[in-house]
């Protein structure tokens, strides 16, 4: 018996394959920022952060409802917590390198809210 491949699903993977959209996926959904900021404050005090993890929450809200939102960052926000523990108090490399990537995956996020619309 011999396979066919779909020509749409090869289109959607070639797609997919070019790094200029592949690029351009943010990996982290809102409630990931909404944890990290939650956690960065929990840690280092709020100067703002919690205002910021509140605008990542009602935008993953938007997306994919309440009860996942919270659930989502509940279970997150501890990582978060021991992640910017580890990268402050005890200059973990790995834990510094980790920080930076989702404080600029993050960012990008941000910027890409505007995107997200009030519902209907």
């Amino acid at each position: 018996m011999r396979w066919r491949v779909p020509s749409a699903i090869v289109g959607t993977c070639v797609i997919l394959a070019t790094p200029s959209f592949a690029d351009s996926i943010n990996p982290y959904p809102p409630a990931y920022c909404a944890a990290l900021w939650e956690g960065y404050a929990d840690v280092l005090g709020d100067k703002g952060e919690r205002a910021l993890a509140a605008q990542f929450r009602e935008a993953s809200v938007q997306l994919i409802g309440e009860a996942e939102t919270d659930a989502s960052i509940a279970e997150r926000r501890p990582w978060m917590v021991d992640l910017i523990y580890a990268y402050i108090y005890h200059q973990d490399d790995q834990s510094r390198h980790i920080f930076e990537r989702l404080v600029r995956g993050c960012g990008d996020l941000a910027g890409d809210l505007s995107l997200i619309g009030p519902e209907d």
